[in-house]
């Protein structure tokens, strides 16, 4: 017996649904699968670095001086116009969310310095492997970028770029493969949290869950067309 040939979409979509009803149904019993959701997270994670630094070096060293400038001039434009709208979302989505009162209990944690970010750390990587090892992305991406950059003038450089554009496509086919297994995730995820989450927690997030929505279709529909059509 043959699955029907839905659209990826569709079958998302049917799965998010029986996930829920699942998880309604069993109740704390679905809590297990959230081990399967986890699984799922992690494949889709497992090929992004990876796939950033070879494509990114491949397709920055494969320009020309002429294109490599046209495009540092666009890039410019975008990144201010991304890094003025965070900031924009930052101040503006907190005035979303309703005041929240609840008791205060003494912790010893309240006492405790919370850890310091290390910008220097993240933006400039000492050891590039240990970036991505560490998963830690501008470091990685200014690294890619910085080797792509002097890779444009070496002569040459064809033996490099081809390699590494096979491994990026490569990296492609297996993440595409794990976009399919995607139904299976939703379903798990969606059927732990439906069954461990009760009434009271879900009003208490469904503010968060609907600024969510409005920055996800925000982006999706209106940031990154904007910034592919400006970059191309």
């Amino acid at each position: 017996m043959r699955l029907p040939r839905w659209s990826l979409t569709t079958w998302i979509l049917l799965a998010l649904g029986l996930g829920i009803f699942t998880g309604l149904f069993f109740g704390e019993a679905c809590a297990g699968l959230n081990f399967i959701g986890d699984i799922f997270i992690r494949l889709l994670q497992m090929t992004v670095l990876p796939y950033v630094f070879m494509s990114m070096i491949a397709n920055i060293g494969g320009l020309t001086i002429d294109q490599a400038k046209l495009l540092a001039k666009r890039i410019v434009f975008v990144l201010l116009g991304l890094w003025a709208l965070a900031l924009v979302l930052v101040f503006v989505l907190p005035f979303s969310l309703p005041d929240l009162e609840s008791a205060t209990f003494f912790s010893t944690s309240m006492l405790a310095e919370p850890p310091k970010a290390d910008m220097v750390s993240l933006f400039i990587p000492k050891n590039p492997f240990e970036s991505l090892s560490t998963s830690v992305v501008p470091a990685v991406v200014l690294f890619c970028i910085a080797v792509g950059l002097a890779l444009i003038a070496v002569p040459g450089k064809e033996k490099l770029i081809e390699p590494m554009k096979l491994a990026s496509k490569s990296l492609s086919r297996v993440a595409s493969f794990m976009v399919r297994l995607t139904p299976i995730g939703i379903f798990a995820i969606s059927a732990s949290a439906a069954g461990t989450m009760s009434v009271e927690d879900l009003t208490r997030i469904q503010a968060y869950l609907l600024m969510h929505v409005s920055c996800a279709v925000l982006l999706t529909f209106g940031v990154v067309p904007l910034a592919m059509s400006i970059l191309t």
